[in-house]
């Protein structure tokens, strides 16, 4: 039969099970062996060996056979590492009691802080760099800190696979993973979202949004992944990170569109948050997105390498703390929210950001969420209710010039900014203190405790966490994440969308009915209140109003391959340069929109823009339906959400202006050009530093759009008026007033 080799692990044939392979029959103990083929044997007895004796001239060798013991890794026979020697401990679960449901202490601000910048600017303390943690004990106990920090001598001495294999093991939280995301970090905030009764995706404002978020220090996207999955093309958001391997890739996706989501990188291009004048472009850009009121909220989760030099990961990232918070404070609106993660808050400096910022929200707290591995350092500030932008100028003033004159020193290794709020002024804050200390001491013993069993874990390769399945399972419940693997979306195109969505194709070829004479009119429009009307840019000869669609040829690398199509002579043909959310099918035309700069006298600019006049489906939404009323809210936050004016080398998207029928002699909304003779109508401005934006009219669109008219009856029933030249042939603007007006004085 076969037997296994125990060292290689592979089989080899010996005839029988290990028969006497002492052919001379000289001794019983030779008989006993079982790890000696007979035919090396042989070959040692022709070189002198006698059984019992050692090899060598002398017969000085070992007799016995060498005992291999259990080893870590691969490191080689022989090699022993401090406090990691292989061992059959076992590990007290009971020590450690993982709860899902985590409790989440607040810490409530007193009113706004009364000092004033000038006073600020004398804290700031420079000093030589602090190069160890060892007397960092203001804010913790002593023993405490010295045990967290000695427990992370065991990353000295494990190699990174050694590392994952036992946190595999040794994590209670480790197989939740990251399900259908693309990496961790967007469990990280599902996890943190539902601690805080999900304040960050439920937000309630009394309109449909868009609501706008920013995610900083956060490639490839996980946190962005995460909302945009949750609340789709509703949310809005803007991204600053580093470019190359650290960029987003929301496209790689398989969960969540990218195109509500447009990442920046600051005057300098490269994403650095760190960097001022990047702060400033990002902060002013965003404002300018959001008209000026700012983001509803703000996640960051910077971080970078810190191997072998974990005991220093606090100070060596000091710097994108405080430049992650200046972020917020910059871009954020009344009331919003914000959360990034650090690591230790030991240091005075760190403390002293955390007081500025918890002067500036209403409430904040210090969270180490379970999806955050528990032997790490990591852990989560979070700030409930900004207080607003002009009532915490002097602390956002007193953190520019701090993120300044840190950039200054970024390349000096003798200066240092160690402290930024005096050690007495944050003593003084009773409660604030003994929170710090008090968060501090609990997640430091918690750290400890759970290093240690990390090291247990190393030293017996045996053990493994029996209730990591269970708490997955209940995580992802309580998170409201479905438990689904990832999979790449299926190829999705046009017939694809319009087999979920239309009944009948031959509705999107009817063509409007074109009125030539008032008398046409009579018999079309009836009552006033049933209509509405829009400003068109298409002419008799050049009808540009289609159904725009999205088609995804190959979804192998995630949702964001899709290309927009456009229905042309019943036929569909691609439209370069437009984004839309995969599902959607709509109806618009694309303009040519002219565009005058801001402090350029006569310099005029022209982009092109999607007009969505209505829709039957906005990504997953059918709207169908739908009111009319409803629809058109629906289309002005989706275009709102997608439309980027910073998003180079795009087709704008914007919401048709549509006004009741009954308005159109009051409400100024079209003007004559005296040399031309051409009708143009304003537009609310989008781009970046323009003064006025308008269009070219060349006919009128009627909507019938009373209470019972479902997208399919609006479509059928529209009519459309010629606005040419040639006024023996077409119906003119001035007729079709006169006309209102007379409706209107039999009302």
């Amino acid at each position: 039969m076969q037997k296994m080799d125990p060292v290689e692990g592979g089989e080899v044939s010996v005839g029988q099970e290990w028969p006497n392979i002492n052919t001379r029959n000289e001794d019983k103990e030779e008989e006993s062996s079982t790890f000696v083929d007979k035919k090396i044997l042989r070959m040692m007895k022709m070189m002198g060996y006698q059984s019992g004796f050692g090899l060598g001239k002398n017969k000085q060798g070992v007799t016995q056979p060498v005992a291999v013991e259990p080893h870590l890794s691969k490191r080689g026979l022989g090699l022993e590492i401090k406090n990691l020697e292989y061992s059959k401990e076992e590990w007290d679960f009971s020590s450690d009691k993982p709860t899902v449901v985590e409790k989440i202490d607040w810490l409530y601000s007193q009113p706004d802080l009364q000092i004033s910048e000038d006073e600020m600017a004398k804290w700031l303390r420079e000093d030589k760099p602090v190069n160890n943690m060892d007397e960092e004990s203001n804010f913790c106990d002593k023993q405490t800190l010295h045990d967290v920090l000695n427990g992370k001598n065991i990353f000295d001495v494990l190699d990174l696979k050694e590392l994952c294999q036992a946190r595999a093991r040794a994590n209670p939280f480790e197989t939740i993973r990251s399900v259908f995301f693309m990496n961790r970090a967007s469990l990280k905030m599902a996890n943190i979202d539902a601690a805080t009764d999900f304040m960050f995706t439920n937000i309630n404002e009394g309109d449909l949004g868009p609501y706008y978020f920013a995610d900083v220090c956060a490639g490839p996207g996980g946190f962005t992944e995460y909302i945009l999955w949750r609340k789709k093309w509703l949310f809005k958001g803007f991204g600053l990170t580093l470019r190359s391997e650290n960029d987003f890739k929301l496209t790689e996706s398989f969960c969540a569109s990218p195109v509500t989501f447009l990442p920046l990188y600051g005057a300098h291009g490269d994403g650095n948050a760190c960097c001022p004048e990047n702060i400033s472009d990002f902060s002013e850009k965003v404002l300018f997105e959001t008209e000026n009121k700012g983001v509803h909220f703000m996640m960051s989760d910077g971080g970078f390498s810190v191997e072998g030099n974990e005991n220093m990961q606090e100070i060596l990232s000091k710097s994108l703390y405080i430049c992650q918070c200046l972020i917020a404070l910059e871009i954020l609106r009344n009331h919003g929210h914000f959360v990034t993660k650090v690591f230790d808050i030991f240091t005075c400096f760190s403390v002293g950001l955390l007081y500025l910022m918890y002067n500036c929200f209403e409430k904040v707290c210090i969270l180490k969420p379970n999806s955050s591995r528990p032997a790490n350092s990591e852990r989560y500030i979070i700030c409930c209710n900004y207080k607003g932008r002009e009532n915490v100028a002097s602390i956002k003033n007193y953190l520019r010039k701090i993120v300044q004159r840190l950039w200054e020193l970024k390349n000096d290794n003798n200066l240092d900014v160690t402290e930024i709020v005096p050690l007495s002024v944050l003593k003084s804050d009773h409660n604030f203190y003994s929170y710090v200390c008090n968060s501090n001491n609990r997640i430091a013993k918690n750290q400890t405790k759970n290093l240690q069993k990390l090291a247990a874990f190393c030293r017996n390769p045996l053990l493994t966490e029996y209730r990591q399945e269970q708490l997955r399972k209940q995580c992802l419940d309580y998170w409201k994440i479905p438990d689904k693997p990832k999979v790449p979306l299926p190829r999705y195109t046009t017939e694809d969308l319009l087999d979920e969505t239309v009944d009948n194709r031959e509705l999107l070829l009817v063509q409007p009915r074109e009125i030539y004479s008032i008398e046409q009119l009579h018999t079309v429009v009836d009552d006033l209140n049933d209509w509405h009307y829009a400003l068109m840019h298409c002419k008799k000869a050049t009808n540009i109003c289609n159904f725009y669609a999205v088609h995804v040829a190959n979804l192998i690398a995630g949702v964001g391959l899709s290309r927009v199509y456009r229905l042309q002579c019943n036929k569909w043909v691609r439209v370069k340069n437009l984004q839309l959310v995969r599902g959607t099918l709509l109806y618009g035309e694309l303009v040519k929109e002219k565009c005058s700069m801001e402090n350029s006298v006569g310099k005029v600019g022209y982009k092109y823009s999607l007009h969505v006049i209505d829709a039957l489906r906005l990504g997953d939404l059918y709207l169908t339906d739908l009111k009319f009323d409803e629809r058109i809210k629906l289309i002005k936050v989706y275009c709102k959400a997608i439309n980027y004016e910073f998003r180079t080398n795009s087709i704008r998207i914007r919401a048709k202006t549509i006004d009741e029928l009954q308005s159109l002699p009051l409400n100024g909304h079209l003007n004559k050009d005296k040399i031309f003779g051409t009708y143009f109508s304003p537009l609310p401005v989008l781009g970046y530093k323009v003064n006025n934006e308008c269009y070219e009219v060349n006919s009128i669109l009627l909507l019938k759009t009373s209470e019972h008219q479902s997208f399919h009856s609006t479509y059928v029933l529209r009519v459309q008026i010629f606005l040419e030249e040639d006024r023996q042939k077409f119906l003119s603007l001035e007729s079709l007033i006169e006309f209102i007006r007379q409706k209107k004085a039999l009302l």
